[in-house]
């Protein structure tokens, strides 16, 4: 194993002091029945992470309809949440501002949550800070049996955030929870996707994603030309690259070399990329935000992983659909296109 950086080692060392002095049992501390308050801490959240959760709000609200749900998030993620019907309430934090933090703990505070669901790898000590001045009955957590302020913990670390995120509301007192996904919808963009679909005669299309998080995740201009070309061998159907704004005019430049490549060159937001994915026939893609929302659309998936094994049990297509899964160890430009079959694509 490598040996820590220094500054890695003085993370940790900042790490155990703030737990000693902020991880504190709260005064009650119990799970009772059905919470009629609970809170959702969201604030780091991306897309991926909603769709992987976005059960556990119409689950909640299933069971226990007059259950007030609560989600802390950011400025740049509420967009996901302010689509679900069934949050009944938003609070913005900014996520590196401990003044925030502290403003909106104390807020929470009056509000007299039942039950906080944090499912937090790796709490830093604002976060713990924030736990405590929201002053709830109870806290659940995903592996923090050796932390005081949380009544309960998810503990199996070999599944999927989904399946993690069902326990922590069987420990809040649900049952019969149905974990499959809530991809939202944004009657706009649809709209303009299917217009768009129909004007350009784009039926029965691979969705084809290029860019994930980090480098190790973006295909370079060489393998696009390669992967694009292969699929081009092995298959007849249009393919749609997926983009957003930064890439679209990288992007339309690479499709213009190729005849029934496209892009959609309006796309602004995901709930565009949501529309193209529920028209499309499979999704390729090397990020995990697109491969979930293909997951909970119940399409075809080719998915790009990395050798990281606890990131793949985490994070994993968990599709009920036909999934192939191709491994990478460096980097998606490692990855041999031949292993794609034809019948995987129509």
């Amino acid at each position: 194993m490598s040996k820590l950086t220094l500054k890695q080692k003085l993370r940790r060392i900042r790490l155990k002091l703030g737990k000693l002095l902020l991880d504190k049992k709260v005064a009650s501390n119990t799970l009772e029945a059905i919470p009629k308050k609970i809170l959702f801490l969201r604030q780091d959240g991306k897309i991926g992470d909603y769709i992987a959760s976005s059960f556990v709000f119409r689950e909640i609200k299933k069971q226990s309809p007059t259950t007030h749900i609560g989600v802390v998030c950011s400025r740049n993620n509420a967009y996901l949440f302010e689509h679900s019907p069934y949050i009944d309430q938003l609070y913005f934090v900014r996520t590196k501002n401990i003044g925030d933090y502290l403003a909106c703990g104390k807020q929470l505070a009056k509000e007299q949550y039942d039950v906080v669901i944090d499912p937090t790898v790796t709490l830093r000590n604002r976060d713990l800070l924030f736990l405590r001045t929201i002053n709830a009955k109870a806290y659940i957590g995903y592996d923090k049996l050796d932390y005081k302020i949380f009544t309960a913990s998810v503990q199996n670390e070999r599944q999927h955030f989904a399946q993690i995120y069902k326990q922590a509301l069987e420990l809040a007192g649900f049952t019969d929870i149905d974990t499959q996904y809530d991809v939202p919808k944004d009657e706009n963009s649809a709209r303009a996707i299917k217009n768009y679909l129909s004007e350009n005669r784009i039926r029965h299309f691979i969705a084809l994603n290029l860019f994930g998080a980090g480098s190790a995740r973006r295909f370079c201009d060489e393998k696009v030309t390669e992967l694009l070309t292969y699929l081009n061998k092995i298959s007849v159907k249009p393919i749609l690259l997926l983009t957003f704004p930064e890439v679209t005019p990288k992007l339309k430049q690479i499709a213009s070399r190729f005849e029934n490549v496209f892009v959609y060159e309006n796309t602004q937001t995901v709930f565009d990329t949501i529309e193209l994915i529920r028209h499309s026939d499979v999704l390729i893609s090397p990020d995990t935000s697109t491969v979930h929302i293909a997951s909970g659309l119940s399409k075809k998936i080719i998915g790009f992983y990395s050798s990281d094994e606890q990131n793949f049990i985490h994070w994993h297509p968990n599709n009920k659909a036909e999934t192939h899964i191709l491994r990478f160890k460096q980097s998606v430009n490692d990855l041999d296109f031949n292993r794609i079959q034809p019948e995987w694509l129509n």
